[in-house]
């Protein structure tokens, strides 16, 4: 094996290590991350989505149905790059693994934080990014 392969391997290892760590955490930390950063919180963060063209989707994760996803490109397309940088370091992810663990881990956590088909209640930081 050489040096590349190594390299992958440990890369590898790396971002599989950080996606059980975010759920082992559970959806409270995504949606508590978010509350803290992104302009609006968890609440903020969806209605961005649904703007963009993904509300079909966003509105699936609260509903009884089959979860629908929203592509990791699109999620990037909403992140800014400050909050994209506080969301991985309170994560504990790689900067270049938020928008795709958001996209794979995002859907769980509506409807984890959903009741009746919609959003609880969340939390709003004054460290929010402006």
């Amino acid at each position: 094996m050489g040096l590349l392969d190594t390299a992958k391997n440990l890369i590898g290892d790396v971002t599989a290590a950080a996606d059980r760590a975010l759920e082992a955490t559970g959806s409270g930390k995504l949606a508590m991350a978010l509350a803290k950063f992104y302009p609006g919180g968890l609440a903020g963060f969806l209605d961005r989505l649904r703007a963009d063209g993904h509300g079909t989707a966003v509105d699936s994760w609260s509903s009884s149905g089959e979860r629908q996803t929203v592509p990791a490109a699109a999620v990037a397309a909403c992140l800014p790059e400050a909050v994209t940088e506080r969301l991985a370091y309170d994560l504990g992810l790689p900067q270049d693994r938020v928008a795709t663990a958001l996209s794979e881990f995002l859907p769980a956590a509506v409807a984890e934080q959903s009741a009746d088909g919609r959003l609880r209640p969340q939390p709003n930081f004054s460290t929010q990014i402006r």
